[in-house]
């Protein structure tokens, strides 16, 4: 944490935030909105300059920091986070001669052995994740979930789908059509939308949809009276899709077992595969939901845990 005198005088514009960015990406314009300094850390957004960019990284060409990119302030920013996806060790180690007496930390969104490996950081990086089990592993500080109050909703009073998936294939497609097939036998009318693991692939399977947008799968969301939650087994770390629940009202059934040791977990919200007997689905989605006090929602509102964890 920082000393008492830097917590002090610390604001937003102390602060950097670098994030690739996706087209239509919800997490950076919130983030923005919040009123953060924020930036992507790849010159070259067009796709001939990403396609160009890419061939340069691959093929480990010299003077890769040609396509680095950082906004560099008046005075050196007190704190810079990197969100982990396609950030690499040569980018850091080029933002930390940058701005040498900044704090640095390496934010996680995935898992470690998805993305830059915890031992390639340096050490002068502060290594942050959500997932517990990667924190006890690589000595990584663990930050507790967060979700954006502005993309809360409230639920339609007579939604049109009983269950609503909508995420990757990632390797569950098999399992996410039993599930379905076994929900449908109940009667329950779901909403499966898989799609694949790249752009690329989308017509590699048949079953494959388009990517939506995060407006297009909130409007979804709210016309469902459940969200579907399948994580890879093991783990227990809370996800979006729990925080959009909770944040939401709704119901969401899940895999996730570490879900019965979250704060907001209350047993009309959530439904966990593997402990819940399965049968009893149609039960739990007829039954009414307990509210949460907006109170305890706020404590994992993004800047309120930025607020938090920073002291700011």
């Amino acid at each position: 944490m920082l000393n008492d005198e830097k917590c002090h005088c610390m604001d937003k514009c102390d602060i950097c935030i670098i994030r690739a960015k996706l087209k239509n990406d919800y997490v950076y314009d919130a983030i923005k909105h919040y009123g953060y300094q924020i930036f992507t850390p790849y010159r070259g957004n067009n796709l001939l300059l990403r396609v160009c960019r890419e061939v340069w990284f691959r093929g480990k060409l010299p003077c890769k920091s040609i396509w680095f990119r950082y906004v560099q302030p008046q005075n050196q920013y007190k704190i810079i986070i990197l969100f982990d996806p396609l950030i690499m060790p040569e980018y850091i180690e080029w933002i930390h001669k940058k701005s040498p007496s900044s704090r640095v930390i390496l934010s996680y969104e995935n898992r470690a052995d998805k993305t830059i490996h915890p031992d390639s950081v340096p050490s002068y990086v502060e290594k942050w994740s959500y997932d517990k089990d990667d924190c006890n592993e690589y000595n990584m500080r663990w930050k507790k979930p967060s979700f954006f109050l502005e993309y809360k909703r409230k639920p339609k009073v007579n939604p049109k789908y009983d269950i609503l998936y909508v995420g990757r294939d990632k390797g569950r497609a098999d399992r996410l059509f039993e599930i379905e097939k076994a929900l449908n036998k109940m009667g329950l009318k779901t909403l499966f939308h898989i799609c694949a693991d790249r752009k690329y692939l989308r017509f590699k399977k048949p079953f494959y949809k388009r990517v939506l947008n995060y407006e297009e799968y909130l409007a979804l969301l709210v016309d469902s009276k459940a969200v579907l939650n399948i994580v890879p087994d093991g783990q227990q770390s809370v996800t979006q899709r729990e925080m959009e629940a909770a944040f939401d009202g709704m119901k969401c059934i899940t895999n996730n077992k570490g879900i019965l040791d979250f704060e907001l977990y209350e047993k009309s919200r959530y439904f966990v595969l593997g402990v819940d007997d399965f049968s009893k689905i149609k039960d739990f989605l007829n039954t009414e939901i307990e509210d949460l006090p907006m109170e305890t929602i706020k404590k994992y509102d993004f800047d309120n845990y930025m607020k938090e964890v920073l002291e700011i």
